[in-house]
């Protein structure tokens, strides 16, 4: 499903090359605001929405098993982990 996966020179964005070389972009503001994880999830309960800090950068990309990828983010939040099938659905919602 994936091929590459890097964040991009200034680490504002992650760079999703498919196996189909298909290439796509998702801005870490996106990947930080749409993250899964429990403490997102209760920040988006208690708040409507998950608050990212203006300039937010990725800090870390580290493989999960062969389908997913988990995100650090210069806030400190590491626990966001996605999915490729959700990458994927990121991209159709949000890859311009």
């Amino acid at each position: 499903m994936i091929n590459t996966l890097a964040a991009t020179p200034d680490s504002r964005a992650l760079t999703v090359t498919w196996d189909s070389g298909e290439e796509s972009t998702l801005s870490a503001e996106i990947l930080r605001r749409e993250a899964r994880d429990a403490y997102s999830i209760r920040e988006r309960v208690d708040h409507g929405v998950v608050r990212v800090l203006p300039g937010i950068a990725i800090t870390a990309l580290v493989q999960v098993g062969h389908g997913g990828v988990n995100v650090h983010f210069s806030d400190g939040h590491d626990r966001a982990i996605y999915p490729f099938e959700y990458l994927r659905e990121l991209v159709d919602r949000f890859d311009n």
